[in-house]
């Protein structure tokens, strides 16, 4: 009978949920909005927004004074040459004397050839190539498939139409 009126005392005792917990989460989000608005208020008071105050004709706001950089025209000769003015740029031109070139390591950058135009590589001639330095199978696949931007199956296919090509030309 003890026990019966312990459980029954017990079971009676236990709380009930109450209203606490969303009052409380309602208040923390009062909190954060009205703290979120005094901030952003205070924040726009310390730096406004810049107005027309300083208006030009193009309607921008000068950001610097206009300042001649060829005030110190004195100094335009030193050790390392002296400035002129080539196109409207000032460049260093250097009074010193030019080394003699050397004709072997003077090259031609500019082919005048016309009749030499320099073609790109074919994924023929690439994998020609590697063929004939012995490279492997899956080396010779990821190559071309990174050079050339081609599907795995493409470049197997390009592979096997090589191979096809040189065992017909052998026999």
């Amino acid at each position: 009978m003890l026990t019966t009126t312990m459980l029954l005392l017990a079971a009676d005792a236990e709380p009930t949920r109450g209203w606490g917990g969303p009052i409380a989460l309602v208040l923390v989000v009062a909190v954060y909005v009205a703290g979120a608005t005094i901030h952003a208020h205070f924040r726009t008071r310390e730096n406004p927004s810049p107005t027309g105050d300083g208006d030009t004709d193009s309607g921008v706001n000068p950001q610097v004074t206009e300042v001649s950089d060829t005030a110190d025209t004195d100094r335009d000769t030193g050790w390392w040459g002296r400035i002129v003015e080539v196109g409207g740029r000032r460049v260093r031109a250097t009074d010193a004397p030019r080394p003699d070139r050397d004709a072997d390591v003077d090259l031609d950058l500019e082919d005048d050839d016309e009749g030499e135009q320099d073609e790109p590589e074919t994924i023929e001639d690439v994998i020609g190539k590697m063929l004939d330095r012995g490279h492997q199978y899956a080396e010779i696949v990821r190559q071309v498939m990174d050079e050339f931007e081609v599907s795995e199956a493409t470049a197997k296919r390009r592979i096997r139409d090589v191979r096809a090509e040189r065992i017909a030309a052998a026999s």
